[in-house]
């Protein structure tokens, strides 16, 4: 028992340099993916889009909340969605990280419970990690709060109730979703990867070329179900720590690249990436540090000094954070006034000074560029910056900051005062991770059918409030069968038939040659895909009612649209050697005329 717990820290401990790569890699995605979602603000989060809040409240039941609600106007979705951008852009920076990652945690659980029709696997695993960083010290390292703290964390290694919910959250997703693939697809008959290169409205090219090898898909399918089932298990195993948990974080990342360049999955490989950083060991950081104090001590990266105006306390907020994000941590930040040649420097040029270990001294833009140029992370960008055709204009961005040092210094009082932040949390928040930790492990295994049904039900209200009700179900029990695409006939005032899908092509119900190509971006495609669901039928008169309104309002009288049918041109994915069927399915018929019914369900 003892030396099981000698292990607890390599089990669950997660490193602080590690966490500071989750959260960078984390952030991004969030942010990346909140300034795609701005276009769609409008269709997916207003009342003038697909889902109003009148139907959102009768059709997505209880414990749903969200920020989103409080108004339905284009303007509104749009500010949340830009202040969800700045919180995950201060997570990226490390800028109040724990606050940072709980306010993303809220406003990402809002956006999903908003339009429900375009939340996938990988947004749901988004707000979980969110929910889990908010427990973490995410900035104690390579961050905004670390580089103005008076001091951070001394110790790499760090334990707590929070990483080893992190840990296991990661791990979960791979392993529940392997004991769900129950189906003979995915053993012995490794058909699975077969029958999801066939899924037409998801494989990317990449995918349609791996299908010309059909004996190697048996193989790679029960190599992928067995990675998912075992590699938790592995990571997780005591012994022989830190070469399982490398090559598993390997096999991981390999995995989530190998569906983002043979599927159109949305977010889910993006976050899938981000997430198996966590089990990057605190060993693989030492022996990168030493590497790049090596080759930091051939291109004189341990020698530099960095000399700012001391009555400048911008300034020396600029030095701190250069120095932290370039990874330049032997660099010394002095006051100028202290030292006769910077001082002269200093006074004759408005100008912070670098001086290498040559002893040669660099002012105002070519000081930065020499910065870059020794950074082991940026040096290639140093590369680029370096030409004198440079020097002039990135004087000119220096002589303006510069010029407004002190307006600058007001609005840098809203960051971490030195001191601040407080990296950990304190005991009761590692209580309620620990609580919330055991309650998602009971409801995946509930999920998995490991423990009675009824341990599902009692979970249900609180995770679902919390947006940990996590499903992981894709291909499960086996990759689906039925693919197809959409075709929606219509008739205009003037009599001209038209597809309302595809306004200038004409009507044809034959199969695209590239079915994703036909929707308009990932968001839509996962709405659509999931709009010819049976169970989301009640959302179709929604969708036809909007098309209506789009098609109108961007049309004369003349061209208006009187009405059209969704139809689903269903096409069955047969076994090898046996020709595909296809099957027209109207899902809904849609009359746009003046006085055509409104949606049930409208207020």
């Amino acid at each position: 028992m003892n030396w099981l717990r000698s292990r607890l820290p390599q089990l669950f401990g997660i490193d602080l340099r590690t966490l500071a790569l989750f959260r960078a890699a984390v952030g991004a995605v969030l942010l990346a993916d909140l300034l795609c979602r701005v276009g769609d603000a409008r269709s997916f989060y207003s009342d003038n889009g697909v889902m109003p809040r009148g139907w959102l409240a009768a059709s997505a039941g209880a414990w749903r909340l969200s920020l989103h609600t409080a108004n339905g106007q284009t303007w509104f979705e749009v500010a949340l969605l830009l202040l969800a951008a700045l919180a995950a852009l201060a997570l990226l920076l490390g800028w109040r990280a724990r606050l940072a990652a709980a306010l993303c945690f809220v406003l990402q659980a809002s956006l999903l419970n908003r339009n429900p029709l375009v939340a996938g696997e990988g947004d749901v695993l988004l707000c979980c990690l969110l929910l889990w960083s908010a427990f973490l010290p995410l900035g104690a390292r390579w961050s905004v709060d670390s580089a103005l703290a008076r001091e951070a964390p001394r110790d790499h290694a760090h334990l707590s109730w929070a990483s080893a919910a992190l840990l296991l959250q990661v791990l979960s997703a791979y392993f529940f979703t392997a004991l769900r693939q129950s189906g003979a697809e995915w053993w012995p008959d490794g058909s699975a990867l077969y029958y999801a290169l066939q899924l037409d409205m998801l494989v990317k090219p990449a995918g349609m070329w791996l299908r010309q090898f059909p004996d190697a898909l048996p193989w790679l399918s029960w190599g992928v179900w067995l990675l998912q089932l075992l590699g938790p298990l592995l990571a997780l195993s005591p012994v022989f720590t830190r070469p399982l948990r490398l090559i598993i974080l390997l096999l991981f990342a390999l995995l989530q690249l190998a569906l983002l360049l043979l599927f159109h999955l949305g977010l889910a490989p993006l976050v899938g990436l981000a997430a198996v950083t966590v089990l990057a060991g605190g060993w693989t950081w030492d022996a990168l540090d030493r590497r790049i104090e090596a080759a930091g001590q051939r291109r004189g990266a341990l020698e530099l000094r960095l000399y700012y105006d001391r009555d400048c306390g911008f300034c020396l907020n600029s030095c701190l954070l250069l120095r932290a994000f370039l990874v330049l941590p032997h660099a010394q930040i002095l006051p100028a006034q202290d030292y006769a040649r910077a001082r002269a420097l200093l006074e004759a040029n408005r100008s912070w000074v670098v001086i290498d270990r040559d002893d040669h001294a660099y002012l105002k833009w070519p000081a930065l560029v020499l910065l870059l140029r020794r950074s082991p992370l940026f040096a290639w960008l140093g590369w680029l910056l370096s030409g004198g055709w440079a020097v002039t204009p990135g004087n000119a961005v220096y002589d303006f900051i510069g010029r407004h040092r002190a307006a600058i210094g007001k609005l840098g009082a809203v960051w971490p005062s030195r001191g601040e932040p407080r990296f950990e949390s304190g005991r009761l928040a590692q209580r309620a991770a620990a609580v919330l930790l055991f309650a998602v492990l009971a409801w995946n295994l509930s999920g998995a059918g490991a423990l009675p049904h009824a341990v599902h039900t009692l979970l249900t209200p609180p995770l679902r409030l919390l947006r940990l009700d996590q499903d992981w179900t894709r291909f499960a029990p086996a990759p689906p069968r039925d693919d197809g695409w959409f075709v929606f006939p219509g008739e205009l005032a003037d009599g001209t038939p038209v597809d309302v899908l595809r306004p200038g092509s004409g009507i044809s119900y034959d199969k695209p040659r590239d079915i994703a190509r036909t929707y308009p971006d990932l968001r839509w495609q996962q709405y659509l895909q999931n709009l010819w669901l049976p169970q989301f039928a009640g959302e179709r008169p929604w969708y036809g009612a909007y098309l209506c309104r789009e098609w109108n309002h961007a049309h004369p009288a003349a061209q208006a649209l009187k009405g059209f049918k969704m139809i689903y041109m269903l096409e069955q994915t047969p076994p090898p050697g046996i020709a595909a069927t296809v099957e027209q399915r109207v899902l809904w018929r849609q009359d746009c005329g003046a006085g055509a019914a409104a949606p049930p369900g409208t207020p």
